[in-house]
Parts: C-alpha cells; sequence; structure tokens
C-alpha cells in the first residue's frame, strides 16, 4: 500500500525519488520509505522520541513535546543506509525491512536543541534502568532478596540506593525490581522498572546459587 500523499513527503536521493512519513507509537517514531514511482519495498526505521518533560510550579513534571524530530538530511542518510543493505525499494512482494531504533540512531543521530527549562525525563529513566541491571545483580542484599522473592512482586528501590544517579534522583523518579521467573537452565531473571515510565522495563538473568 502506498504512503498517503497528504501525510508524507518527497525526497530525491541521487537523483531517485522517494516518499516519507513519520508516524509516532507508544514512545517509538516509525519513519517509512518507499519509492515516490510505483513503490514496491518499504523500508522502516524506529527512533526514540527524546520525549521532553517541564516541572510545573506545583513540583510535578508534565508532557510538553516530542524532542526528536526528523530532518530530510536524517532521511537521506537511512535511504541510503537502506539501499547498501539490501533494500529493494522496487521489488514487488518483498516483505518491509526493518531498522530497529539502536542501529536507527546510530545511522541518523540528529540533533536535540531543548530548551533550557527542559529534561529527557524518559531518556533518563531508560538510561537508569539500563545501569541499574549491572547494579542488581552484584548486590548480595538485592539478590537474596529477589531470589527468594514471590513472582511479579514489586520492590521500590530506596530512593538513596547507591545505583540512581543523581540526575535520576534529583528529577524525582522512581524504580522498581522484580522476580521474573526462571531460564531453562535455572537462573533466576530481574526485572527493572521506571515506575514513572512503566514501559520501561529491562531484565537480567542471575545464577541463583552464587548470593
Amino acid at each position: 500500500m502506498a504512503l498517503p500523499k497528504k501525510k508524507s513527503r518527497s525526497i530525491t536521493v541521487d537523483d531517485t525519488w522517494y516518499r516519507w512519513m513519520v508516524s509516532i507509537h507508544q514512545h517509538v517514531l516509525n519513519l517509512t520509505i518507499e519509492a515516490e514511482d510505483d513503490p514496491g519495498q518499504t523500508f522502516q526505521a524506529l527512533f526514540e522520541p527524546h520525549d521532553q518533560f517541564k516541572r510545573e510550579a506545583d513540583g510535578n513534571w508534565s508532557f510538553h513535546r516530542q524532542g526528536r524530530s526528523l530532518t530530510p538530511r536524517d532521511v537521506t542518510k537511512i535511504i541510503r543506509y537502506g539501499l547498501a543493505n539490501n533494500w529493494k525499494p522496487q521489488s514487488k512482494g518483498q516483505k518491509p525491512i526493518l531498522l530497529y531504533a539502536w542501529d536507527a540512531e546510530r545511522v541518523a543521530p540528529g540533533a536535540q536543541n531543548p530548551d533550557t527549562n527542559e529534561v529527557p525525563l524518559r531518556d533518563i529513566a531508560i538510561e537508569q534502568v539500563s545501569d541499574l541491571r549491572f547494579d542488581l545483580s552484584l548486590d548480595p542484599y538485592w539478590r537474596k532478596t529477589l531470589f527468594a522473592a514471590e513472582l511479579f512482586k514489586r520492590f521500590t528501590l530506596p530512593e538513596d540506593y547507591f545505583g540512581i544517579s543523581n540526575r535520576a534522583r534529583d528529577c524525582g523518579l522512581h524504580f522498581a525490581v522484580f522476580n521474573d521467573g526462571y531460564t531453562e537452565c535455572g537462573f533466576v531473571v530481574f526485572g527493572i522498572e521506571s515506575v514513572d515510565f512503566p514501559d520501561v522495563l529491562m531484565y537480567t538473568t542471575n545464577n541463583p546459587s552464587i548470593i
């Protein structure tokens, strides 16, 4: 199905015309590209939105704007990357090629120019949850606690937990951990999530024979 012309834009790369459109779904920017004329296989690239928040007078944070913009320059980089990696925009009957956010950001990192009063709160939560996977896997207290915990029972980390960065702490972000079950080889899966952004959730596996 061709992209709707009212919602998409045209771009020329190396004397060939393409059409592209950006949609946002569940905190993900989806860039879809196809050939302008007689489109065939589509190319899709996912990007983190880098949502920006501002603190209100009552101290609470509120969403201000989506901070990641995709420019024609970004789209050009993605097109050239796709063409160099088996994308066939004129080929019919081919499944779309999908480039996940990690690689898409590497190919087209873009530029962010937030207002000085804005904070990428969700990005901070993502970075913190990623770091906590390592900290909790080495923490004897939490290893012992989670090994014996009821499945899926959430434990909120104390605000002064050493693994929580000053930046996350200053923003008032909270994090929870839980036992998510077991792997086939008997390892315990720890889940670490952002209380403020429940969709920010990562896992790490741990050997219960080592405390």
